[in-house]
């Protein structure tokens, strides 16, 4: 009786566990997803344009010879934005006003600089902008600081966040983890140690590809719409080297 009880019901269980399991979308399904729920996100939200820029082009290089001769913990990048995600990130005291950030989940398709380790690795980037909080909504004019009491998305219009599905080129270092984590809430906000990178000199080394476009070019708002026009010439010779090495 014992048995007859028993081999019943493994044989309901053994029914039970063949559930078809959900089908695994496709990298260009994942990123219309993705694309469609920040799109949603962002849509409605007004944009508050901010610049970064600080006139510091120490530590440029000016041909894509010089970006494959970087080393010590910087990278060049050939990568595909996965997904752009929000940052929550809180004020440590009423005097201080905390960043903007966003998470980029990018997946590296060719090292042009550096080690190979992240060759063909999905990591994340700190991107600087994004959507705020509405304890958080802050834009920084000739007269002071203005808050906003609705969320915004912070663009830095010298590197405007790129659109999923984007390709994309980039100098990136490793963070300084003990302090991002701690004191800028990396870790409360999907991000890993050994996966997060942090966008260097994005003003001038930061080129975008977007979804149907023909070529890269420099990500750049001010330089494209000729409101700051210093390093055109230079960088119009590496986004022609960019484009004829990297465009494929």
């Amino acid at each position: 009786m014992l048995l007859a009880i028993i081999f019943p019901l493994s044989a309901c269980s053994s029914k039970r566990t063949k559930v078809s399991e959900p089908q695994k979308l496709s990298e260009s399904q994942q990123i219309a997803v993705n694309s469609k729920k920040w799109d949603q996100q962002t849509k409605d939200l007004a944009v508050v344009h901010n610049s970064q820029y600080s006139d510091d082009y120490a530590g440029s290089v000016h041909s894509v010879a010089d970006f494959k001769k970087v080393n010590s913990e910087t990278w060049v990048i050939k990568a595909k934005v996965l997904n752009l995600g929000k940052v929550i990130n809180k004020k440590h005291s009423a005097s201080e006003l905390p960043p903007v950030f966003t998470r980029g989940e990018v997946k590296v398709d060719q090292v042009i600089g550096g080690s190979n380790k992240l060759n063909k690795k999905i990591i994340n980037l700190v991107f600087w902008g994004g959507i705020t909080s509405k304890d958080n909504s802050f834009s920084f004019t000739d007269k002071g600081i203005k808050k906003f009491d609705h969320p915004v998305l912070v663009q830095d219009d010298n590197a405007p966040l790129p659109k999923i599905g984007s390709e994309i080129i980039l100098a990136i270092q490793s963070v300084d983890w003990p302090y991002y984590s701690s004191y800028e809430h990396l870790d409360e906000n999907s991000f890993k140690e050994d996966t997060t990178f942090q966008p260097v000199m994005t003003n001038i080394h930061f080129w975008v590809k977007e979804p149907g476009a023909k070529e890269f070019v420099l990500n750049n708002s001010l330089i494209k719409n000729k409101q700051d026009a210093s390093p055109i010439i230079i960088e119009k010779s590496m986004t022609d080297e960019i484009n004829q090495e990297y465009n494929n």
